[in-house]
């Protein structure tokens, strides 16, 4: 097999499972059942609910390491630390807190978050 191929294999077989282990930490948020359903559709359900927290944990992070990118193109040490993380890190995100969606929306200026960081 080409090197270059089965290179491609395994970063694609790394992220698949970097997904995997997210969807793992999502789901033990709140305790292992929580996110279970007692029939086909409330699994269903539960299955798709964690599938969408999981891709705004993603876009979330990747608004994040875009903004860095720009801030720091020009530099080269900054640049490497960035190509370092995933957009599917979770580390920073806290999962087990109360969240209110109703009342009045403040939103997060993430532009004005990186602005006020300071990279070596």
């Amino acid at each position: 097999m080409d090197r270059k191929l089965q290179k491609n294999i395994e970063c694609s077989r790394n992220r698949i499972e970097t997904y995997h282990q997210l969807r793992a930490t999502i789901s033990q948020a709140y305790g292992k059942k929580q996110l279970y359903g007692h029939n086909d559709i409330e699994i269903d359900i539960s299955n798709q609910c964690g599938r969408l927290v999981a891709l705004n944990m993603i876009c979330y992070n990747s608004v994040i390491l875009s903004l860095l990118r720009d801030k720091c193109q020009h530099n080269k040490g900054a640049m490497e630390k960035i190509k370092k993380h995933s957009p599917v890190a979770s580390q920073h995100i806290h999962l087990s807190g109360h969240y209110k969606f109703s009342g009045e929306a403040h939103l997060i200026d993430l532009e004005a978050l990186i602005d006020e960081l300071k990279l070596d």
